[in-house]
Order: C-alpha cells, then sequence, then structure tokens
C-alpha cells in the first residue's frame, strides 16, 4: 500500500498552507517522503530545517487575505507547473473566554478556521480543474468540542459542511475533498523519531503524533482515495470508545 501511494504521489505538486511545527510540517515531509513536490506556505516563510530545491519550496503569505492566495497560487504555479494537491492546515485555537465571546472574537476564529479554507478552494481550485486534484482541510474531532469555546466549535464545524459543499461543486472536475478531524495533536516536531510507526500504544493515550495525521492526509491526497470525497474522518485515537 505504501509503495502504491508513493506511485501515486511522485512527482505531484502538493501545497501545504498554514505550515507550522509538529502537524503542518510532519505533513510537509510526509509528502516529500512519497516524492511529491511541496510548497511550504507559512506567514513567515519558514522552510523548518528544510533545505530549498528544485522540488521544495517556501512562500510567504496570509492564507486569510484572498488578493496573497491569488498571487501565491500563480507563483506556485510557475514555479512548478501546476497544481495537484492542497492541504488546508490553516487554524488556530485559543482558550475560552467566558461563557460567549465578543462578536469580533468570533468573526475573528471564523476568518481564520473556515474562510481562509474556502478561499483557498476557490481560488486553488481554478489551477486544477483541467486535470482534477485533491484538497485536504484540518479539521478538528467533535470529541474535543467539549469546554471549549464556542467560536472554535462552531468554526471548526463548519468545516465538515464546507467539505462536503465544495466536493459536490468540484466533483465534475474530478477534484475531491475531504477533511481530517484530529483529535489532540502533539505540537512537538518529532517526526524522525516517531516515523514510521513508533507510536505510543492506543490503550496508553489518546494524544496524536503529527505523523498521524500527515499519514491520513496523503492518504486522502492520493489515488488510493480516489473513490473518497466529501469525507470528513475522525482521526482521535477512539476518545469517544476511551473508558
Amino acid at each position: 500500500m505504501v509503495d502504491l501511494i508513493r506511485d501515486s504521489l511522485a512527482g505531484k505538486v502538493a501545497v501545504i498552507l498554514g505550515v507550522g511545527p509538529g502537524q503542518g510540517i510532519s505533513t510537509v515531509r510526509m509528502f516529500i517522503n512519497f516524492g511529491a513536490k511541496v510548497a511550504i506556505v507559512s506567514r513567515n516563510g519558514n522552510t523548518f530545517g528544510l533545505v530549498e530545491s528544485s522540488t521544495i519550496k517556501a512562500y510567504k503569505a496570509d492564507c486569510t487575505n484572498p488578493d496573497e492566495l491569488q498571487k501565491l497560487r500563480e507563483r506556485i504555479v510557475s514555479d512548478y507547473g501546476g497544481i495537484d494537491v492542497v492541504c488546508n492546515n490553516v487554524g488556530v485555537w485559543r482558550q475560552p473566554k467566558g461563557e460567549f465571546e465578543d462578536p469580533a472574537e468570533m468573526e475573528e476564529m471564523f476568518r481564520i478556521n473556515v474562510m481562509s479554507m474556502y478561499n483557498s478552494i476557490r481560488i486553488f481550485s481554478e489551477s486544477m480543474k483541467n486535470k482534477g486534484g485533491a484538497f485536504v482541510n484540518i479539521g478538528a474531532s467533535k470529541n474535543i468540542f467539549r469546554g471549549n469555546s464556542v467560536s472554535y466549535t462552531v468554526s471548526k464545524s463548519a468545516v465538515e459542511e464546507l467539505t462536503r459543499k465544495s466536493a459536490e461543486t468540484l466533483r465534475k472536475y474530478n477534484i475531491r475533498v475531504n477533511a481530517v478531524l484530529p483529535g489532540g495533536v502533539n505540537k512537538e516536531d518529532n517526526y524522525y523519531k516517531v516515523f514510521p510507526f513508533n507510536y505510543t500504544k492506543l490503550s496508553e493515550t489518546v494524544q496524536l503524533e503529527p505523523i498521524e495525521i500527515a499519514m491520513v492526509t496523503t492518504f486522502l491526497a492520493s489515488e488510493m482515495a480516489t473513490g473518497i470525497t466529501g469525507q470528513s474522518i475522525t482521526v482521535d485515537r477512539g476518545m469517544s470508545a476511551k473508558a
């Protein structure tokens, strides 16, 4: 199966938006491992220790800004010749502030967690309509909603419907749209410590390693998942089944 995913992704252009230490950079490394050309996108243009080359390039962009996303798309297409996969990893969590937050905070959370993905799908899909492709959105497991803010849970819930509706809209172009809904994820950049399957046992913790999300993401982006679109897959080590 690993070889089939590599055969599917080798030489493809994957754009990873919202890259940071942990989940984002683990996803970048996973795509590189499967032979993809990768565009690393963050607000500061950080390479996170990776060396830029003909197949690895870092870009600086604010993914909540449609104009910047438009320019980013044009730069990536110019550098790589096209786009095959987009992973929407942009998102923010904030400590809850009372029962109901100020409306401005709700709007800000929605702008980052939802509108960044909406604009990404809208803008990048224009470069994928001729040959098809795949989007993978990163939402959140409902099993971590309890105790979190209204703005966080509502914005992350919206990712599921955005995924479903976008898949419906783009199906005629052979563009698939799916989502991964993680539970609690370790924030450390420990890819090489865990790779490939050096996980803590399922019975011991529900805390995910970033690589666990990266593996599901690359699967959904590959042709192994050709029959999957419009789906939101929960990856939280069975939080709801925890005794």
